[in-house]
């Protein structure tokens, strides 16, 4: 988690979601809620936030371009 801590700025958009890291820098110009409502996001976990406006969006399918790799939550 403190990788994706360092990727919360303008073009350097990461976050997760369902324990999966994502840069989103590349979707920010096309979410409909805006860019404003993706960079409360950024370089945390957004699974909640997803959840209360889009739980029934495909995320996986979605982003599956912008996928960097799994989450490590320590055992």
């Amino acid at each position: 988690m403190d990788e994706v801590k360092q990727h919360k700025s303008e073009g350097d958009v990461w976050t997760v979601l369902k324990g999966r890291v994502y840069n989103i820098s590349p979707y920010m110009k096309f979410h409909p809620g805006g860019e404003d409502m993706l960079m409360k996001a950024s370089g945390k976990d957004c699974t909640a936030l997803f959840n209360k406006y889009h739980a029934w969006v495909n995320a996986e399918f979605l982003l599956e371009k912008c996928l960097v790799g799994f989450l490590d939550v320590p055992m």
